[in-house]
């Protein structure tokens, strides 16, 4: 658990409000509940770049890949055409 300064606030509001300073009390509240919030956005944020970070290798290696079968497509295909020109005949 972060212990950050949302959660500070909201104890300090919990004593303010205890104590009977109810104005400072409930901004306090109002405060914390707004930084937790954009600290949620912010971390909601973080996930989906790694996310996307993740979605742009995996396509990545997928044209890699694609581009290695098509080498090997190649190379299988000028050996199979030179094995069939070879000379067969007895000199």
């Amino acid at each position: 658990m972060k212990l950050g300064m949302p959660e500070i606030l909201a104890a300090g509001s919990v004593v303010l409000l205890a104590t009977g300073n109810s104005t400072v009390g409930w901004v306090f509240l109002g405060l914390s509940v707004f930084g937790a919030a954009l600290r949620w956005g912010v971390e909601l944020q973080a996930v989906q770049q790694a996310q996307a970070a993740k979605q742009k290798q995996g396509e990545e290696l997928g044209k890699v890949l694609t581009e290695a079968g098509e080498a090997f497509s190649k190379l299988l295909q000028t050996s199979a055409y030179n094995s069939s020109r070879k000379d067969n005949n007895i000199h």
